[in-house]
């Protein structure tokens, strides 16, 4: 009867152990032959085993003295080694042991009665079976010390043997999967540079799909594209065993390509002979031992099957199967352009003459997406000629290739702009600058389906540059409009054409004399770009100062190579210029300053860039002269005020020489204070170059002669006033404060004097002015109709005579009204 056998044989852990060596059912090996006849030698018997125990059964790797490769684990007594995986299992005498009493090989042939057994331990303690002795006569004193010793050490030799093979066999293997690998990738690289060069013929196409799937599975004997056709597939391009059945059908039910076709998924197909999806008859007439399918499907529909088969069963793996399915995308690939192109060649008659005739650039393009769906590029599928006219390619380029690889700085909006418009429908609108191109292009994009769009367009460069070059003139009339320097201005100007024209360097220098040397002011860089402000002789950098001197441009689009800078290209290129221009302003028949613009490329400048040029050039001197000219008119207006002051103090002198001998002395003192009180508003008036004059600054001018500032109260908004208003507006106030200091609120130590203004609307807007005085002794109005003081009082603001003057005990209350715009600047 059997006996039962340790725990350990039915180990998960160590039976995957044992099939990671690979060992089993192995040929004979010299490395394991000979640790087996060295076994025997050291224990002196006639029996030796390298024995490797499974769930059902031991195996022997090598032996010695023993016919048989194997046994049942009946008959192992092997098993009961793993049960102690430390030390050497000894049985001396079999018969008598109760675990091997009743073993087949103890009871019948070959009768064996003595065994010894030292566990094969792997390194993580799992033990696969043993390297074991056999005699046919028991041994009751076992093995001796020395011989245990020897057997475990040859054990160790068998396990460092496996563990030796499972590394070549690794390897191997690795080598073996690389150079399949590489082989499959050498075969589908071929395949779509086949498909490419068939350009839509369906026939080489599928060949071509054929061919190089075949050549990357060798298993394969036979390959074959299946087209659905109604309810059958039909075999449309076969080849190698399959070759002959060209033009065979397979019934969609009935038989495993029809399934592959229904399901939309791959299918391996192990054993013919027994799986339930293969048709019988068809199976027997082309061969059909196993198989590999993959769908052939476009946006989810099906179109046909790729198929590789053997002759016999069990010949492809799923990794076949997943390399299969790449040949079926490159079938799919080729039978979608192959489609495209039939479809484009069916309307060709009618639509490609006027498609080639078009003015403006047409594009068909096709989204192109990640794994996850997104678009992150689109394919050229169609252009037209203009297409090529427009952005500088052959068409013949770009069909096949995305936008990416044909332009790989692309702007981001060129391709999510685009998508937008596939996933949306909406049309698309744009103005737009493909920057490597340095082109603006304004168009549409619509959808043409799911995954397709239309592009029409033209190129809107000239446009675009001119617009830019016009708003930039604007910008730059306002900026020179509120500079108040030349250096400002220049400066100014120098960012606007330099960030306009995409130049690297502006400026503007003034030229001493017959163009020798430029004086270039603060000039404008680009980032990383030095400054070249400073003076510059002309000659230092070639023959360039004949077009300056007639007031010429000096233009060169390549230092290197313009006969006038080639000699010095070298000075040229060491301050990063390549290309530049020199446009001369000229002042009465010579050039007296130069606007400058420098490129770090070599460009060509068009006629239209040297003409805005030319107009910021005029305009930058007309700026700076009327900057110029206000400067040369302050320096009149100083001399003027000063031979004003001169000829009023002549006037108070003589007036002083002429009255000296008039004994009342109280007029002339007051014609004295008059002429002081025009000479205040004067100074006021010259501030702002006699046009204007600060109200405020006019009252305190005036009032500062009569007393301290602290003794007034001024309550109004300041404004500019007229200088007939600031004459007139003097002369009033030095009278009231004559007469104040005389017999009114200033003529007290506590006495003050309010003085109020402010505007009233109305059918003619007013100002109103207010005098008001306190603190002093009680007024009384004058006797008869006065002296000229009085007078000036009554005439009020401006001569308009609207003055209201009341006296009572705390001072004199005055009001005086005239129209506003008597008394403000007139702006024309």
């Amino acid at each position: 009867m059997p006996y039962p056998v340790p725990p350990a044989v039915h180990d998960p852990a160590r039976l995957g152990a044992l099939d990671g060596y690979v060992i089993l059912d192995t040929p004979a090996e010299p490395g394991f032959d000979g640790i087996v006849q060295l076994a025997c030698q050291l224990c002196d018997v006639p029996v030796a085993l390298v024995s490797l125990v499974t769930e059902d059964r031991q195996w022997f790797k090598a032996r010695v003295g023993f016919a048989p490769s194997e046994t049942d684990l009946n008959s192992s007594v092997c098993a009961h080694a793993l049960a102690q995986p430390d030390a050497v299992l000894i049985v001396p005498d079999l018969t008598r042991d109760p675990r091997t009493a009743g073993n087949p090989l103890v009871t019948g042939e070959p009768f064996i009665r003595f065994y010894a057994g030292a566990p094969l331990r792997t390194e993580s303690g799992l033990v696969l079976g043993s390297l074991c002795v056999i005699d046919r006569e028991p041994r009751p004193e076992g093995l001796t010390p020395a011989q245990q010793t020897g057997l475990r050490l040859l054990a160790e030799q068998v396990m460092s043997q496996l563990e030796l093979r499972r590394a070549v066999t690794s390897r191997d293997t690795l080598r073996t999967a690389e150079g399949e690998a590489y082989r499959a990738r050498e075969a589908l690289r071929d395949t779509q540079a086949d498909i490419a060069a068939a350009q839509g013929d369906l026939d080489a196409i599928m060949h071509a799909v054929v061919a190089g799937a075949m050549r990357a599975v060798p298993a394969a004997e036979g390959g074959v594209v299946e087209l659905i056709d109604g309810d059958a597939l039909e075999y449309a391009v076969a080849g190698g065993s399959l070759a002959a059945h060209q033009g065979a059908r397979a019934q969609l039910n009935g038989s495993t390509s029809g399934a592959c076709a229904r399901t939309n998924a791959p299918i391996l197909l192990l054993d013919a002979r027994t799986d339930p999806r293969v048709d019988t008859e068809l199976a027997a007439r082309i061969g059909l031992g196993s198989a590999i399918h993959a769908p052939i499907a476009r946006v989810g529909q099906v179109l046909g099957v790729l198929k590789l088969q053997a002759a016999h069963p069990f010949a492809f793996s799923t990794a076949d199967l997943a390399l299969l399915g790449l040949f079926a995308g490159a079938a799919t690939a080729g039978l979608t352009e192959a489609a495209a192109r039939a479809e484009v060649h069916a309307k060709d008659a009618y639509w490609r003459g006027m498609f080639d005739r078009l003015s403006e650039g047409f594009v068909v393009g096709e989204m192109v997406r990640d794994a996850a769906g997104k678009v992150h590029d689109w394919r050229y599928i169609e252009v037209n000629p203009a297409w090529g006219e427009l952005v500088g390619f052959d068409p013949a380029q770009a069909v096949g290739r995305t936008v990416r690889e044909l332009i790989p700085t692309i702007e981001e909006a060129w391709i999510s702009e685009f998508a937008e418009v596939v996933e949306t429908g909406e049309v698309n609108a744009f103005t737009r600058q493909v920057g490597a191109l340095g082109r603006w292009y304004e168009g549409r994009a619509f959808r043409i389906d799911r995954e397709r769009f239309g592009l029409i367009f033209l190129e809107v460069t000239a446009r675009v540059e001119a617009d830019a070059r016009r708003l930039a003139l604007l910008a730059l009339g306002d900026r020179l409009r509120d500079l108040s320097t030349a250096a400002e201005m220049t400066y100014a100007a120098a960012e606007i054409v330099g960030r306009t024209l995409g130049a690297t360097r502006a400026g503007f220098g003034r030229v001493e004399g017959d163009v020798e040397v430029i004086d270039i002011e603060p000039d404008w860089t680009a980032p990383g770009q030095v400054s070249v402000a400073g003076r510059h002789r002309y000659d230092d950098y070639g023959d360039i100062r004949e077009h300056l001197r007639r007031g010429e441009p000096l233009v060169v689009d390549d230092v290197a190579s313009d006969p006038r800078t080639h000699s010095d290209a070298a000075i040229w290129q060491g301050l990063d210029i390549n290309a530049f221009v020199h446009m001369p302003v000229r002042e009465r028949g010579r050039t007296v300053a130069v606007f400058i613009v420098h490129d770090v490329q070599v460009r060509r400048w068009t006629a239209d860039e040297l003409a805005f040029l030319r107009n910021v050039a005029d305009r930058v001197e007309v700026g700076v002269a009327r900057v110029r000219a206000e400067e040369l008119q302050g320096v009149l207006n100083k001399e003027l005020a000063h031979r004003l002051k001169n000829t009023l103090s002549i006037v108070q002198s003589i007036a002083t020489q002429t009255l000296r001998g008039v004994a009342e002395r109280e007029p002339v003192e007051a014609f004295e204070r008059r002429v002081l009180a025009l000479s205040r508003a004067h100074d006021v008036l010259m501030q702002k170059s006699w046009t204007a004059a600060k109200l405020r600054a006019v009252m305190e001018g005036v009032l500062s002669m009569q007393a301290g500032l602290d003794r007034f109260a001024f309550d109004g908004p300041d404004m500019d006033i007229s200088p007939q208003a600031a004459l007139s507006l003097s002369l009033l106030l030095h009278e009231l404060a004559t007469n104040a200091l005389k017999y009114g609120a200033l003529s007290a130590e506590t006495g003050t004097v309010w003085i109020g203004w402010r505007t009233e609307d109305g059918k003619v807007p007013n100002l109103v002015l207010g005098w008001n005085e306190s603190g002093g002794p009680a007024v009384t109005a004058p006797s008869g109709r006065g002296g000229f003081g009085s007078k000036l009082i009554r005439m009020g603001l401006v001569g308009t005579r609207a003055a209201s003057l009341r006296y009572d005990s705390v001072g004199l209350h005055a009001e005086f009204r005239a129209p506003l715009a008597d008394i403000q600047v007139q702006v024309h």
